[in-house]
């Protein structure tokens, strides 16, 4: 269970519709309370394993975006999984999954009335084999389908009720020569995404006649690696991929109460499709290790959520002014990502049963919309991590120093967002109880300890001008293991 209440930042003037509010020094309606539980049992034996779980969630949370609205969520699925191994023969192991999930929240307006309710039922099944090596190559085929029920009743509803079904075979297989391992893999699928359209007798026509699509992706990759002398390692990959767009990418059509704006998707939207390549590589001596990946996506047509630059007015309530919200599209667009990933740790210090590490990261990401010229919409800043760490065998401490560049490679219809520094601070800790049957350990936690005001250049703008990042937190507790 949790309950949290508005989160406190600094002291910052929120926007929203362009406007500057007052200043505060708490998110709006953001406060949320959550219970949940999960329940799972196996049988399990030398030759394989049958088992089931049973897991439920009850969440309800603030709409920043709507400060009189607020979320009743409730999720329950219900999850099988077996396998059996060690068989004789051409297959050496089978394997299954199966779930069945049903998922429903409630838009509940200030008055205490349900205004739209959208809810889901959803069933998968997963099956692998695993055959015996032939020639050096062994590997996994497999099957997957999946079902997905979605509907929305009220008049906020901005994606009709849907069906999504889906059925695919996929293959993966492994070749290992000395130092070097490849392999291959390929997935086809069978997607079919099912609009009910407008309800008979509905009030406002906005999602057309019941409509089908239907889709064939086929993705295929190649990969390769090699364990080199002196600790190094080598991993590289490139594959074409395919995916479906998923219902509200079709079909939306309406204000998207999360974003506060009016989101239009595309019936006629063709496959995402993308060509990428990936190199990599790691070293590790001891504590010492470092990684890097360099990496190239560029997407023939990838599905972007993005502001037209247009206003939708919605009319309001007999004796309520009308509401301006802007516009988002789902479109399908030329685009390019590419990037570099850099992490490495190393060991300092080692005497005496005291140890101290530094560590660090580095995140690169760059997205073009090839078709406009302009930058692919809410793509992360650059991101520099250091870590520094220092513990005994009972006491661990660091701290943690997080940079993200300004974020000025934005469209037309958006706005920079300012670079930021931010320190965390740590401590934990093991409690020595005698008898107890348990490993009781503590820790704590001082985050963003300058209370640094940031803001989140991922987030749709409707909602990134309302939302900073959380401010100055100390989060203290204790935690036990048997």
């Amino acid at each position: 269970g949790r309950r949290s209440s508005d989160p406190r930042v600094p002291r910052f003037t929120p926007v929203e519709d362009g406007q500057p509010l007052q200043p505060a020094e708490r998110v709006r309606n953001a406060a949320s309370t959550s219970q949940g539980g999960a329940l799972g049992a196996s049988w399990v034996g030398r030759d394989g394993f049958a088992g089931a779980s049973v897991e439920s969630l009850r969440n309800r949370y603030g709409v920043t975006v709507e400060p009189d609205v607020t979320i009743r969520l409730q999720r329950e699925r219900l999850a099988l999984a077996g396998e059996a191994r060690a068989l004789d023969g051409l297959i050496r192991s089978l394997s299954a999954q199966a779930s069945h999930t049903r998922y429903r929240h409630e838009e509940v307006e200030g008055t205490g009335e349900v205004g739209t309710t959208f809810a889901s039922r959803g069933q998968d099944l997963r099956l692998e084999l695993r055959h015996a090596p032939w020639r050096g190559v062994e590997g996994v085929w497999g099957l997957q389908g999946e079902t997905l029920r979605f509907s929305a009743q009220g008049d906020e509803a901005f994606v009709p009720s849907t069906h999504t079904r889906s059925q695919a075979l996929f293959v993966l297989e492994e070749l290992s020569l000395g130092r070097w391992a490849f392999s291959a893999g390929a997935r086809v699928e069978d997607v079919k995404v099912s609009s009910e359209g407008d309800a008979a007798g509905a009030a406002e026509v906005r999602f057309g006649d019941a409509a089908s699509r239907r889709f064939t992706p086929f993705s295929v990759s190649l990969g390769a690696g090699a364990t080199l002398p002196a600790g190094w390692q080598l991993q590289a990959s490139i594959g074409r991929t395919e995916r479906a767009p998923a219902y509200y990418e079709l079909y939306a059509n309406g204000v998207h109460l999360a974003t506060a704006a009016y989101e239009q998707g595309d019936p006629q939207m063709a496959l995402e499709r993308s060509r990428h390549a990936e190199l990599g590589v790691a070293w590790r001596q001891g504590p010492h290790h470092v990684k890097a990946a360099l990496f190239d996506t560029r997407f023939g047509h990838f599905i972007a959520l993005d502001a037209t630059g247009a206003s939708v007015t919605i009319p309001g309530e007999p004796g309520e002014p009308d509401t301006v919200v802007p516009e988002y599209r789902f479109q399908g667009v030329r685009a390019q990502l590419r990037g570099l990933e850099l992490e490495g740790r190393t060991q300092l210090l080692a005497q005496g049963g005291f140890t101290l590490d530094l560590s660090g990261s580095l995140d690169l990401l760059r997205g073009d919309n090839r078709s406009t010229g302009e930058p692919l919409p809410r793509i992360a800043p650059r991101r520099l991590r250091v870590g520094l760490e220092f513990g005994t065998p009972s006491l661990q401490a660091g701290a943690d120093l997080r940079h993200a560049a300004r974020q000025a490679r934005v469209g037309a219809t958006d706005t920079p967002t300012a670079a930021f520094t931010m320190l965390d601070l740590w401590l934990r800790g093991t409690l020595d109880v005698t008898g107890a049957p348990a490993q009781i350990g503590w820790f704590a936690k001082l985050g963003n300890a300058t209370d640094e005001l940031a803001y989140n250049a991922v987030a749709v703008a409707t909602v990134r001008g309302l939302s900073p990042l959380p401010g100055r937190a100390l989060t203290v507790g204790l935690n036990a293991r048997w």
